[in-house]
C-alpha cells in the first residue's frame, strides 16, 4: 500500500448474544470510478471468503440487514468526515431495530484515499486483513454472516467502510436442484437433491423437500410435501402433454428455499 494514500483502521469486537455468508468475486476486478458501491461490497466479501476458505473455514453469509446496518453506519461516517464506531450509532440498538437474532457481534471500520470505488475497496480489504484485530475479526472461527457498507465523501474524495459480523442462528435457504428427468413410454421419473449451505457456525442441515405438479401450463399442485425421498415416477401419463414438476428444500430451523426452475417432460 502506499504511503502517499492516507487510510486509518479503527476495529471493535463484543461479546454478548449473536449472527453471521457471502459471494464469491474474483481478485481481479477492473478498477473502474464507475463500478457501483454494492459491486465494490460485494468484492470485498468475496476476498474475505476466498481468505477464509484459504484458511480453511467456512465463508460469511450475506446478509441483507447486516448490509443495510454497515451501509448506514459507513455513510454516516462519511457525512460527519469522521472514522469511529460511535458516529456510526449504537450498533446494539440497530441490531436490535432490524430484528437481528444474534449471540455475538462485531465490526471494522476504516478508510481510504484511494481511487473510488475497487481500489477503494481493495485498499479497505488489504488494510483490514493487515492489522491483527481486523484480520481477527474477519477470520473468526464463530461469526457467520457479514454486511459490507461503503461511502464516498467527495470533498476529500475519502471511501468510509463497515463491515458488520454476527454470530447467529442458520437463516440461510436451502438450495434444491432438479437432477434427473427422463421418460420411458408414457411413464415419466425425475430425481432431485439439495443442501443447507454450510455456515462456519450454527448450521440447521437440510430437512425434507415439498414437490408440485402440473400438466402443461396449469396450476402448480403439491404431490410431496415434507418428503425425504428423491425421486418420483408417475406412471401411466395421457398423451399429448408436458408434464413438470419443481421442488423446493427446508432445513431443520424451517428455512424454507425457493422453488426450482420446472423441469418438464413431453410425453408425444
Amino acid at each position: 500500500m502506499s504511503s502517499r494514500l492516507p487510510r486509518r483502521l479503527l476495529s471493535h469486537a463484543v461479546g454478548a448474544t449473536l449472527i453471521a455468508t457471502l459471494v464469491a468475486t474474483a481478485f481481479a476486478a477492473p478498477a473502474s470510478a464507475a463500478t457501483s458501491a454494492s459491486t465494490a461490497e460485494a468484492m470485498i466479501i468475496g476476498w474475505v471468503n476466498t481468505s477464509r476458505t484459504n484458511a480453511g473455514l467456512r465463508p460469511l453469509r450475506g446478509d441483507r440487514d447486516l448490509a443495510y446496518i454497515a451501509g448506514v453506519r459507513a455513510s454516516r461516517m462519511a457525512s460527519n468526515n469522521v472514522m469511529n464506531h460511535t458516529i456510526g450509532g449504537n450498533l446494539y440498538n440497530q441490531l436490535q431495530y432490524r430484528d437481528v437474532q444474534w449471540y455475538r457481534y462485531g465490526e471494522a471500520i476504516g478508510w481510504s484515499g484511494s481511487s473510488w470505488t475497487v481500489e477503494a475497496a481493495r485498499s479497505l480489504y488489504r488494510m483490514w486483513m493487515a492489522s491483527p484485530s481486523h484480520r481477527a475479526l474477519l477470520m473468526s472461527t464463530r461469526f457467520n454472516y457479514i454486511g459490507l457498507g461503503l461511502a464516498y465523501r467527495s470533498s476529500n474524495r475519502r471511501t468510509f467502510g463497515s463491515a458488520v459480523m454476527t454470530e447467529s442462528l442458520d437463516h440461510t435457504p436451502v438450495i434444491a436442484r432438479v437432477t434427473g428427468a427422463s421418460r420411458s413410454g408414457d411413464d415419466l421419473s425425475w430425481t432431485w437433491n439439495g443442501y443447507d449451505p454450510r455456515l462456519q457456525t450454527h448450521t440447521a442441515g437440510l430437512r425434507d423437500f415439498d414437490v408440485q405438479y402440473r400438466v402443461d401450463s396449469a396450476s402448480w399442485r403439491t404431490i410431496r410435501n415434507d418428503t425425504t425421498g428423491k425421486s418420483l415416477v408417475l406412471r401411466d401419463r395421457p398423451h399429448g402433454h408436458y408434464y413438470a414438476i419443481r421442488v423446493r428444500g427446508t432445513d431443520r430451523r424451517g428455512n424454507v428455499g425457493a422453488w426450482t426452475a420446472q423441469s418438464r417432460i413431453w410425453v408425444p
